[in-house]
């Protein structure tokens, strides 16, 4: 049904992406500066998770001695 595996990291940044767009919609009333602080928080935050993971991920790939998942 889906193009991408379900534990593909590519699919977690499209929902969080996504998740984060609905949230910024959310924000009417608050001042602008708080909207943009909010908004640039909320895409760059979870993308760096990501990033962070891959990086990770590929360290382990590299020399599997210096990460453990457990």
């Amino acid at each position: 049904m889906y193009f991408i595996p379900s534990d593909s990291l590519s699919r977690l940044s499209v929902v969080m992406a996504d998740s984060a767009v609905e949230m910024m919609n959310l924000r009417a009333v608050l001042d602008p500066l708080i909207k943009n602080f909010i908004q640039v928080s909320i895409v760059i935050g979870p993308l760096s998770l990501v990033v962070l993971i891959m990086l990770l991920k590929k360290i382990e790939i590299d020399n599997p001695d210096r990460i453990r998942w457990k």
